[in-house]
């Protein structure tokens, strides 16, 4: 992979999108890092500065409507604030990643801006995996003991955990895009995660990938690891 130029990463920081369209060639995964406003300085330019140069494609960062910064490349939701949970900045995050770059990537990622990835092991999984087919992968999740049966979900459903980091492949985006504001509209919890596994379950018609379902035993604790970056 190429080490981009200070020009390249000036001109991505000031318009990441313009950069990505200029680009022809498709590219492996786009990760979508949701951040605040409060933490564009800390949290995100850390991830940005460290794992993110090594990203086997695109790394952008998602925030409230009218965050700035000249320290990574951000994209502002309009509409979008930076209350938690973070439904809806998740939600339209996944639209926006459908809506700018579904036809320049394989794979999109929507990650925290609290977590560190092994890009090479990443780089390693992804291109395993057949992009064509859809695909939810993550650490699977159904909740803790005291939440069990009051999330809504059924025996054998699950979910991706949000905080390791959640792949999707350009189907399964593709599926769920259109029905993102229904969604939005149907929310049975306050869990980010766990909604955006019902999304996904009801429109893609699949859940997280079990390990044995990838073919190779994957495992999300083998490529995405939490770490804590200081917001002083």
């Amino acid at each position: 992979m190429c080490k981009p130029t200070a020009d390249t990463v000036r001109r991505k920081i000031a318009d990441p999108e313009a950069l990505i369209r200029e680009n022809v060639e498709e590219q492996l995964v786009f990760v979508g890092v949701m951040t605040a406003a409060k933490y564009l300085e800390t949290r995100a330019k850390t991830v940005y500065e460290t794992w993110g140069k090594n990203v086997p494609g695109q790394m952008v960062f998602f925030s409230s409507e009218y965050s700035q910064t000249n320290s990574v490349p951000l994209i502002p939701l309009p509409g979008v604030d930076d209350s938690y949970p973070p439904q809806k900045k998740s939600f339209f995050m996944l639209k926006y990643m459908h809506d700018h770059f579904i036809d320049k990537f394989e794979w999109f990622i929507r990650a925290d801006d609290d977590v560190y990835m092994r890009t090479d092991r990443l780089e390693t999984l992804l291109r395993s995996v057949d992009s064509r087919k859809p695909w939810f992968i993550g650490q699977t999740g159904r909740g803790n003991s005291e939440e069990f049966g009051l999330l809504s979900l059924e025996s054998d459903e699950n979910f991706c955990m949000g905080g390791p980091g959640v792949i999707f492949s350009r189907e399964t985006l593709r599926r769920i895009a259109p029905y993102i504001e229904e969604c939005l509209m149907n929310l049975y919890t306050t869990h980010e995660d766990v909604e955006v596994g019902r999304c996904v379950r009801k429109f893609a018609g699949i859940s997280c990938t079990w390990s044995y379902e990838a073919g190779h035993n994957f495992k999300a604790r083998e490529v995405l690891y939490f770490f804590v970056v200081s917001s002083s």
